[in-house]
């Protein structure tokens, strides 16, 4: 799913903790006509960049401090949908923690993480 680079469909937060897992989600996430905030590699860097006009994020469960529930459920409180891209998930748990948040495990294929951010969007 190719968007072009000049679409805007909003801002997406990033939590990535592997430099080119995050660099290649990143391009991708551009690459559907999203602005990315982040890649954060940490858990107190992405609570410190909750924009209030994001419209999804993307996480990696496992960030270098520690597991990413906290920005998670900071999320959730303000309404942005989620996307969990990790092999460190088991789709349940999250399903039951987090009711409606998808779940795209790694490797992502592009299209993949493009339709869910357009669904994130649509929302």
């Amino acid at each position: 799913m190719t968007e072009g680079a000049g679409s805007d469909h909003g801002l997406v937060l990033l939590c990535e903790d592997e430099p080119i897992v995050a660099l290649d989600l990143k391009l991708m996430i551009e690459e559907a006509g999203f602005r990315v905030a982040g890649p954060h590699a940490r858990i107190t860097a992405a609570l410190a960049d909750l924009d209030t006009a994001l419209v999804a994020a993307v996480l990696d469960v496992r960030l270098k401090d520690g597991d990413v529930f906290p920005v998670a459920d900071a999320l959730t409180a303000r309404s942005v949908p989620l996307i969990f891209h990790s092999a460190h998930v088991i789709e349940d748990d999250i399903a039951a923690r987090f009711p409606g948040a998808r779940y795209c495990p790694k490797p992502v294929d592009r299209n993949v993480i493009g339709t869910a951010l357009m669904g994130c969007a649509a929302s």
